[in-house]
C-alpha cells in the first residue's frame, strides 16, 4: 500500500502542476476544472480452466477516484483519470478441497475524450493499469501472487450526468482487449492449474466537481 500512496501523490502532483500551467495560460473556450468520485464496481471474470473443476465467482468492490479535465468550449472534453479500486474473486476447487478469495489492489489511469450530448456526457478513452498486484493465501495461509488481472492497456465507455451543481453521477462499462495468464497454486508443492482470464466490469459512481 505504500507503494500505491507514493505513486497516487506523484500522479496528483502532475496532474495539479498540469493543470495550474493550463489554467494560467488558457485560451479563450478552454477551462480547466477537478473532481473527486466514489462509488461501486463489480466485475465480471470470463475465464478457462481446461478440465480442472476450479472456479471464480467476482465480487463488487469499491473505487475512488480524481479527476482533472480541460473542457473545449461547451461540449468537448479531455479528460486524464487516476482510480484506485479494491475487488475480491472468490475461488473454489471442490475436487482439492480447496477455497479463498483473491484480493484485488489495483492503480489505474483512464485517459478520456468526452463529448456533451443533451444533458449527458459521453466518454471514452484508453485505460492504463499502473498497478495490480491480486493475491491469496494458498491452504497453509501463505500468500501467493494469482497474476495480474488486467493488462497494461484496456477501455472504458460510459455516461455522466450533472445532477446539482457541482454534483454528478458517472456509470461506466470497461472491457480488455486481452486476456492475462494466470495461475493457481493449493499448496507449496505449486500443484494447481494454469488459466486465462479476460476480467469486464461496471462501474457507477457519484462525482463532485470543484
Amino acid at each position: 500500500m505504500k507503494r500505491f500512496a507514493k505513486i497516487v501523490a506523484l500522479i496528483c502532483l502532475l496532474l495539479c502542476c498540469t493543470t495550474s500551467r493550463f489554467a494560467a495560460s488558457a485560451a479563450p473556450g478552454l477551462r480547466t476544472e477537478w473532481g473527486f468520485t466514489a462509488g461501486i464496481k463489480h466485475p465480471f471474470a470470463k475465464f478457462h480452466t481446461g478440465a480442472s473443476t476450479a472456479d471464480l465467482s467476482s465480487k463488487t468492490g469499491f473505487t475512488l477516484g480524481f479527476h482533472m479535465a480541460l473542457r473545449i468550449g461547451g461540449r468537448f472534453a479531455v479528460q486524464p483519470e487516476i482510480e484506485f479500486s479494491h475487488l475480491k474473486i472468490n475461488i473454489s476447487d471442490p475436487a482439492m478441497n480447496f477455497a479463498s478469495a483473491v484480493k484485488c489492489n489495483t492503480l489505474q489511469i483512464p485517459i478520456l475524450a468526452s463529448v456533451k450530448l443533451g444533458v449527458f456526457r459521453i466518454n471514452a478513452g484508453p485505460v492504463f493499469t499502473v498497478m495490480d498486484d491480486p493475491s491469496y493465501a494458498d491452504r497453509n495461509g501463505e500468500k501467493v501472487m494469482f497474476g495480474r488481472i488486467y493488462p497494461t492497456i484496456s477501455y472504458t465507455i460510459g455516461v455522466s450526468v450533472l445532477v446539482v451543481k457541482h454534483l454528478y453521477i458517472d456509470a461506466r462499462f470497461s472491457g480488455q482487449f486481452n486476456s492475462t495468464d494466470n495461475f493457481l497454486s493449493y499448496d507449496a508443492a505449486m500443484r494447481g492449474v494454469d488459466f486465462q482470464m479476460n476480467m469486464r466490469s461496471i462501474q457507477l459512481k457519484v462525482g463532485y466537481i470543484f
